[in-house]
């Protein structure tokens, strides 16, 4: 056995669970990929690509992660002295790794400005993403060189290896943070647009902050315990983790259109026609022309103070959906001014 590497549970067992759980991980980002396809036939070209290449990225580096198992377990069995050895697939899918995670925060700092119609929020997220790229490539060309777990861990490069990983962990909190406040503020008095934003931040945290959590965890069994591969086999599944919360953000806008869908059709069995001013009544027939008819309106005999019914429908004209699933203001200056930032976020 190499001298740095002490136990076979901490490096076999390690790398092993990490490749049974990574796998598990695909076919969750496999479902995923094909329910989006099926369901959002209409998003545009650059987001289907982007879909496209997480889907054979991942895929790809399931492939890797299985490749370096294969070679250190089954093909180097009982081979005590080989066990320092790095497999040459297992440095590519670091690199794989590092891709994934630019493609997500890519796409995240793009939602970022949209939300919060800040430009310079959202390059600096981007640059960071980039540093993390290429202390990645970096970190791959150098266990192709070195080949050894115990040479690897040196000053150098393990230095550019915990750089990347920082960059990545950082960026995931910089990108969920930001998102949790600017939609936090982007609440108003209307109870259906408050669900949709309510809907949005736990999404947002769901998604974030257990992909940043298993990125620090995975960093800190780094720092402490260089000398086994606990830490890599929760780096499997980092990337894993980044494509499902991409897909994951992606294939929730059907649930939030249904929601607000919903929201949408009890207005009428609630408030008589009769009470709507002329101009709702107009906005009304055409989120029902994009979201469907909505439920015929009953008569019934309600003592209802009018200016209270006004303003629970002036938020029901404001904020309409499109073919795509994506948010459309409709010339609601005066009631939603406050609400046209967070609708940005489902583009």
């Amino acid at each position: 056995m190499s001298g740095d590497v002490t136990t076979v549970a901490t490096v076999y067992g390690a790398i092993f669970l990490g490749t049974c759980i990574g796998c598990g991980l695909t076919g969750i980002v496999f479902v995923q990929s094909v329910l989006y396809f099926k369901f959002y036939p209409s998003d545009s070209v650059s987001t289907k690509i982007l879909v496209l290449a997480v889907w054979a990225l991942d895929l790809m580096h399931t492939i890797l992660i299985i490749i370096s198992v294969w070679e250190s377990v089954i093909v180097n069995f009982d081979k005590p002295e080989l066990m320092d050895l790095i497999p040459r697939a297992l440095g590519l899918s670091v690199a794989i790794t590092a891709a994934v995670t630019f493609l997500v925060h890519c796409f995240f700092a793009n939602r970022v400005r949209k939300l919060t119609k800040k430009w310079y929020l959202a390059a600096p997220l981007v640059f960071l993403a980039f540093l993390r790229l290429i202390a990645a490539c970096v970190s791959t060309s150098e266990i192709m060189r070195l080949r050894h777990y115990s040479l690897f861990i040196k000053p150098f490069p393990s230095w550019v290896f915990t750089l990347g990983v920082t960059l990545s962990a950082s960026v995931e909190f910089i990108i969920t943070t930001v998102m949790v406040i600017f939609l936090g503020r982007s609440r108003t008095g209307f109870a259906t647009m408050n669900h949709v934003i309510n809907s949005l931040i736990l999404y947002t945290l769901e998604t974030g902050s257990f992909t940043c959590a298993v990125t620090i965890a995975s960093l800190i069994c780094w720092m402490v315990m260089r000398h086994n591969l606990i830490f890599l086999g929760m780096h499997f599944a980092i990337a894993k983790l980044y494509a499902n919360s991409l897909l994951a953000t992606l294939n929730t806008r059907k649930r939030l259109r249904a929601d607000r869908s919903y929201s949408s059709q009890r207005d009428p069995e609630v408030y008589p026609a009769s009470l709507y001013p002329a101009s709702i009544n107009v906005n009304r027939s055409r989120a029902s022309h994009i979201l469907g008819p909505l439920s015929p309106t009953k008569s019934t005999h309600l003592n209802v103070n009018v200016e209270t019914t006004i303003v629970s429908v002036i938020d029901e004209p404001c904020y309409e959906l499109d073919t795509k699933g994506d948010f459309e203001s409709k010339d609601c200056e005066t009631a939603c001014g406050t609400e046209k930032d967070s609708k940005e976020f489902l583009h």
